[in-house]
């Protein structure tokens, strides 16, 4: 199977990324693909399949399951019904580590989430039971929906009306040491986005030389390093411009580049857009809000 490595954006002012889909607003995944991210996907009706790794069953109205890092699957959606909403939940292993485990209370949470690393699907009781919880996420704050959230992964770590997907070991054909070095660089990326960040540097890290650091990137996430790179701070300059009331310039710098032209030339790129007109296009919007 040909497998795209997805690059998951973690918001500056949230610990972990909570999404609400519509047949407005579909999920943009559509191929086979993976990510190091931890992943809970509700949907709410309609009928769609699971295709995860070598797994693969039908489901029928609606849909709760549970992923581990590094699954291989498909996208879980369905467009049967207008009415139809989708909610994805991605958190990475640093939210378990140095925020859940800090806490006595969350024992039980951790060891399901440790326990359900080949996958997790939920019984229709349980997905009927959480269902208003799951909706309740399109009009909260991001207070209101890590509570919320916090309460859905405990409710689900009690809960005996489920079954593990992957009775054996991943079919993966890619290696698994490939993919902890990716998420390493992605975690680099992460810290040191505002950071000059070169090829060379991260290959030495990982002990590899810069000509195979560039092949495993490639075979992996099926795209080249500085494309990676330049999309990744592109996405953190949109987050600057809409959380912060700051000029381009000073946003250009806090992501890492250092040349106007250039940084305008990557923004429109990956945004349809130049940043004066995205950033004028926000304040259209705020106002009407206002």
């Amino acid at each position: 199977m040909k497998i795209s490595y997805e690059n998951i954006y973690f918001d500056q002012s949230r610990s972990l990324k909570i999404e609400s889909y519509t047949d407005k607003s579909q999920c943009d995944i559509v191929s086979w693909h993976l990510h190091p991210e931890y992943e809970l996907v509700f949907i709410k009706s309609g009928s769609g399949s699971l295709q995860i790794d070598s797994h693969f069953e039908n489901y029928h109205d609606g849909l709760l399951v549970f992923l581990g890092p590094n699954i291989p699957h498909m996208p879980f959606g369905n467009s049967q019904f207008k009415n139809n909403i989708e909610v994805v939940i991605q958190f990475p292993e640093s939210f378990i580590h140095e925020k859940l485990s800090h806490f006595p209370e969350f024992k039980t949470v951790l060891k399901f989430i440790e326990h359900s690393r080949n996958g997790v699907i939920f019984s229709s009781e349980v997905h009927k039971r959480l269902s208003s919880q799951f909706l309740k996420f399109g009009k909260q704050n991001n207070t209101e929906k890590l509570i919320n959230f916090m309460n859905i992964l405990y409710q689900l770590s009690v809960c005996k009306d489920q079954s593990v997907i992957l009775k054996t070991q991943l079919s993966l054909d890619i290696h698994k040491h490939s993919l902890e070095r990716i998420a390493k660089v992605y975690q680099y990326i992460n810290d040191h986005y505002n950071v000059e960040i070169r090829s060379e540097s991260l290959a030495k890290r990982l002990g590899l030389t810069p000509n195979s650091f560039c092949r495993m990137f490639k075979t992996v996430t099926n795209r080249n390093f500085i494309d990676f790179l330049n999309e990744f701070r592109i996405k953190k300059a949109q987050e600057y411009f809409q959380h912060h009331d700051i000029s381009i310039a000073e946003v250009m710098y806090q992501c890492g580049f250092n040349d106007p032209s250039y940084f305008s030339k990557q923004f429109k790129k990956y945004t349809g857009t130049s940043p004066s007109k995205f950033t004028k296009q926000l304040l259209i919007k705020q106002n009407r809000i206002n």
